[in-house]
C-alpha cells in the first residue's frame, strides 16, 4: 500500500508522523507494508515517512510573504502533481494547509488521478464560508475533523467524514506538574503567578502586546508580587526580551518546548491572544482570559465574513461565554485586568471555568478509549480497503481482465469525485 503524504505547517508534521505510525502499526498486524513518502517535515519522517520535498518549502504565511515567492511555489506545486502521477498512490492524504491543498486535490482530479484522495483537519465551514462542504465534496473521498460537530455539515454532500478527536488529547498535558517549573525557576509555592501569551505573528505583537503590558501591571498593583511566566517559541523568544526589556516586574520566559505544559500548568491564571494557546490552556485546565485586536479594516471583513458568536474554542463548542473575551475595541487594559483580578480572588468563577473545561475535553475526545490518530487511521484504511475488496472480487470474477476490473474501479472514483 503506498501513501503520498502533503503537510505544509510544523502543525501538520505533528499530526502527520502520529497518523503514519499508527497505519503502519494497522497494516503490520496484517502483514501489508505501507510505503509513505511526500511532502513533510522530521517527525514524519522520524515515523517511517521518505520525505521527497521538506514542508518549509512551501509553507509561507502572509500575504505579502507569498507574493515575491509565487512564481516558486508554482513550480513546486506542479512538481509535486507531477510527482503524485507518477508514483500512482493508493491514496493522497492531504493535512491541513488547506489553500494549498485543496488546489492540489483539485488539479489531481483534473489530471486523472483516480485514487482515494482523504483530507486531515476539516476546514471551518462552521464559522464562515460554509459553501466550502459542498466543494470539498466534489474531488475528495475523505474528511477527517477534528470537532464533534464538523461531519454533520458534509453529510448533505455525501462526503464521508468522521470525527476523531482533537491532537492535544496525545500529548502530555495531563502528566505535567506545574511544580516542577516552578522550582526550575525559583518561584516560591506561596507567589501567585499570571501567565503572558503573546501570540507568535508579528502583527500580533504590534497590535495587542502594549495591552497585554499594562493589563498585566495592573494586575500587579492589585493583588502584590505577582510572578509572571511568559511561554513562547524558540523562533518568537527574541522578540518576548525586546518586547519585556522595560517590563520592570519579575517575569520568566520559557521557550524549551520540553517543559511547555509544566509551563502552562504553573500560571495560576492567564492571559492569551486568542488562537491555538487558549484551546491549549482549556484543555490544561487553566483559568485565562483571551484577547485580540487586528487593524479595523481587517476586523470589518472578519466580522462581515464569520457567522459564530465567540471566539474561543472552548465557548463556541459549549455555546456560552465561559472564557471572557476582549475582542477588538473592548480591549481595554483597565477591563482585562479587573476580569483577571476577579479570576485570583473570587473562587467561585474560578471554579466555574475549570468545570466547564472538564466539559469541554470530553467535547474534544479527551476520554475515548482509541486516540485520535488511531481513529483516523482506521478511518483512511476503511476507505481503502473498500476500494481494494472490490478490485479484487472483480479479479476474481474474471482473473484475465484486470484491466476492465480497474477501470470499472477508476469510473467509480470518477464518478464519486464528482
Amino acid at each position: 500500500m503506498k501513501l503520498f503524504f502533503v503537510a505544509g505547517e510544523n502543525s501538520g508534521d505533528n499530526l502527520a508522523a502520529g497518523l503514519i505510525r499508527e497505519l503502519k502499526t494497522l497494516k503490520k498486524e496484517s502483514d501489508v507494508e505501507v510505503e509513505c513518502l511526500g511532502v513533510g517535515g522530521p517527525l514524519m519522517k522520524a515515523a517511517g515517512m521518505k520525505i521527497l520535498l521538506p514542508l518549509d518549502q512551501i509553507s509561507v504565511i502572509g500575504i505579502w510573504e507569498v507574493i515575491p515567492k509565487i512564481p516558486r511555489l508554482f513550480k513546486l506545486f506542479k512538481a509535486i502533481a507531477e510527482e503524485i502521477i507518477k508514483q500512482s498512490p493508493d491514496a493522497v492524504i492531504t493535512v491541513d494547509f488547506p489553500d494549498f491543498n485543496f488546489l492540489l486535490a483539485k488539479s489531481l482530479r483534473k489530471r486523472g488521478y483516480k485514487g482515494k484522495i482523504i483530507h486531515y483537519v476539516a476546514p471551518s465551514v462552521w464559522a464562515w464560508r460554509k459553501g466550502r462542504a459542498k466543494k470539498l465534496a466534489s474531488f475528495l473521498d475523505g474528511l477527517i475533523c477534528l470537532y464533534p460537530m464538523e461531519p454533520e455539515y458534509f453529510k448533505p454532500f455525501d462526503l464521508k467524514a468522521a470525527f476523531v478527536g482533537h491532537p492535544i488529547v496525545e500529548t502530555k498535558v495531563d502528566n505535567a506538574e506545574g511544580l516542577v517549573f516552578r522550582e526550575a525557576n525559583e518561584i516560591p509555592q506561596n507567589k501567585k503567578t499570571l501567565g503572558l501569551f503573546f501570540g507568535s505573528r508579528e502583527s500580533e505583537f504590534n497590535n495587542i502586546s502594549q495591552n497585554i503590558k499594562i493589563a498585566a501591571a495592573m494586575v500587579n498593583d492589585g493583588l502584590g508580587d505577582v510572578r509572571f511566566i511568559v511561554p513562547t517559541l524558540p523562533a518568537t523568544e527574541y522578540n518576548i526580551q525586546v518586547l519585556l526589556r522595560d517590563f520592570d516586574l519579575p517575569f520568566r520566559i520559557s521557550s524549551n518546548q520540553a517543559f511547555k505544559w509544566e509551563s502552562f500548568k504553573a500560571c495560576d491564571v492567564a492571559l492569551a491572544v486568542s488562537g491555538t494557546v487558549a484551546l491549549e490552556l482549556a484543555y490544561a485546565g487553566v483559568p485565562h482570559v483571551v484577547v485580540y485586536r487586528t487593524n479595523p479594516l481587517t476586523y470589518l471583513i472578519l466580522r462581515f465574513l464569520v457567522k459564530i458568536k465567540h471566539v474561543h474554542l472552548a465557548n463556541i463548542l459549549l455555546d456560552e461565554a465561559v472564557v471572557p473575551e476582549f475582542i477588538q475595541s473592548k480591549c481595554k487594559p483597565e477591563e482585562i485586568a479587573q476580569t483577571i483580578l476577579d479570576l485570583f480572588t473570587k473562587e467561585e468563577l474560578r471554579n466555574a471555568q475549570l468545570e466547564k473545561f472538564k466539559q469541554f475535553r470530553e467535547l474534544i475526545g479527551a476520554s475515548e478509549q482509541k486516540k485520535p490518530s488511531r481513529k483516523a487511521a482506521e478511518f483512511i484504511l476503511e476507505i481503502l480497503e473498500n476500494r481494494l475488496r472490490k478490485v479484487s472480487r472483480q479479479e476474481k470474477q474474471d482473473p484475465h481482465t484486470p484491466d476492465t476490473a480497474q477501470a470499472e474501479i477508476q469510473t467509480e472514483n470518477k464518478q464519486e469525485a464528482g
